[in-house]
C-alpha cells in the first residue's frame, strides 16, 4: 500500500493555546479515514495546514510526488447566480469534461435539470453535492472533507453515505456523526488535547 502523505513532528500554536505538538501520523492509498475530535481541536487547521493554508510552526509534511489533493472546506464562497454546470466549468481545476462530470453525478443524485439550476435555487444539500462533484473532477489522490454532513436533508446524506463507501480513493473526513464514519470509514483519525492518533 502506497503513503500519501506524512506529517513528522507536527507544531502548531495560536498565541498560548497549543494545538498540535510534536504529532505525527500517515495516509496510505485507499484509505477512509474519519477526522474527530472536539470543538476547537484543530480538525480544521490539520485540513488548512495539509493544502498549504496555514503554516505548521515546526515539522514537515512529505507527499507523494504529484500528489492532488481536493479540499471541500465548511465555508466556502461562491456564485450563486452561476448553474451547476457553469459553476463546475468555471473552475480551472477541474479538467473532466462535462460529460464525464454528468455521467459521475448521477451516483450523487445530479440529474439534468439540477445541472441546468441556479445554485440559488438549490437546496444546502444539491450545493454540497456539486461542490463534491467539482472536486471529483480534479481526480485527486486524496479528498479532505470538512463537515459535509452539516446541514444537509436526510435524501443528501443517503446520497453522500452511499458515494463514500462505494468510493474507490482515499479520504479524510470531519465530522461529529460517529454512525455517519462508522458506516463510511475504515480508520479514525483522533484530534484532541495537542496529539494526534490514528487507529483501524
Amino acid at each position: 500500500m502506497a503513503n500519501l502523505l506524512q506529517l513528522k513532528n507536527g507544531n502548531k500554536s495560536y498565541g498560548q493555546k497549543e494545538i498540535f505538538n510534536s504529532v505525527s501520523f500517515s495516509i496510505d492509498d485507499d484509505e477512509h479515514v474519519g477526522v474527530i475530535g472536539p470543538n476547537g481541536a484543530g480538525k480544521t487547521t490539520l485540513f488548512k495546514s495539509i493544502v498549504g493554508k496555514e503554516l505548521l510552526d515546526s515539522g514537515q509534511f512529505t507527499f507523494r510526488q504529484g500528489l492532488r489533493i481536493g479540499y471541500l472546506e465548511q465555508e466556502a464562497e461562491w456564485d450563486l447566480e452561476k448553474t451547476g454546470e457553469e459553476f463546475l466549468l468555471a473552475d480551472p481545476k477541474v479538467h473532466m469534461k462535462i460529460w464525464e462530470l454528468k455521467r459521475l453525478g448521477l451516483s450523487l443524485g445530479l440529474d439534468e435539470l439540477r445541472f441546468q439550476t441556479s445554485l440559488r435555487q438549490l437546496s444546502g444539500g444539491y450545493r454540497m453535492r456539486f461542490k463534491l462533484l467539482g472536486i471529483l473532477g480534479m481526480e485527486p489522490d486524496l479528498m479532505l472533507l470538512d463537515e459535509p454532513t452539516n446541514f444537509l436533508d436526510l435524501e443528501s446524506l443517503l446520497a453522500l453515505e452511499n458515494f463514500l463507501q462505494n468510493y474507490k480513493g482515499a479520504f479524510l473526513l470531519i465530522s461529529h456523526d460517529r454512525e455517519f464514519l462508522r458506516r463510511v470509514t475504515d480508520h479514525t483519525l483522533e484530534v484532541e488535547a495537542g496529539d494526534i492518533h490514528k487507529f483501524p
